[in-house]
């Protein structure tokens, strides 16, 4: 299928190991982004369980056969693959590990990077006719929203109490 294809298809998983190995020294960072990313996708599957939204790709009157019958999953190439496609998992995740890295490493050039590589990886998931375009940007808002979120966690958790210091010279 093509490099194209590849991308799209496992930059999810490229991103998160990038990540990991970016957040390596940075124990606490990397423990929320790990947590986080894992909560992302559990939350994809409640929400795409709640909205119910088929794929593109399938024929609407095969889906709700499909359902009929409790079926959630086709085989595509030997693979279970999920009816729904809002949000789009993909974008999700890509956008959360967009949000995350940003705020947590405050660097501009991994931003564009991070942010090319998941329009890449979205403009695949559209191409080859997985999602529609609503599911991608639906699922890439809830990523970058979730992404802040947990960024916030983290830093409020790392800050911890702030308390005054004391005086060098004051009375013990």
């Amino acid at each position: 299928m093509g490099i194209l294809y590849e991308l799209g298809s496992y930059g999810p998983i490229i991103m998160l190991l990038l990540s990991w190995f970016l957040l390596w020294d940075n124990k606490n960072l990397f423990f929320y982004y790990t947590v986080g990313i894992f909560a992302n996708s559990i939350l994809n599957i409640i929400l795409k369980g709640i909205i119910q939204e088929p794929r593109p790709l399938y024929d609407k009157d095969k889906v709700k056969l499909a359902l009929t019958y409790t079926k959630q999953y086709f085989y595509q190439d030997g693979i279970p693959f999920n009816i729904f496609g809002m949000p789009s998992g993909h974008a999700q995740s890509s956008f959360f590990s967009v949000a995350f890295m940003y705020f947590a490493l405050k660097d501009k050039n991994l931003l564009y990077f991070y942010s090319l590589f998941s329009l890449l990886i979205c403009y695949q998931r559209y191409y080859f006719n997985y999602h529609s375009i609503l599911q991608l940007v639906i699922g890439a808002i809830t990523g970058l929203s979730f992404g802040y979120f947990v960024y916030q966690l983290a830093r409020d958790k790392i800050k911890g109490r702030i308390r005054e210091k004391p005086d060098d010279f004051g009375p013990i």
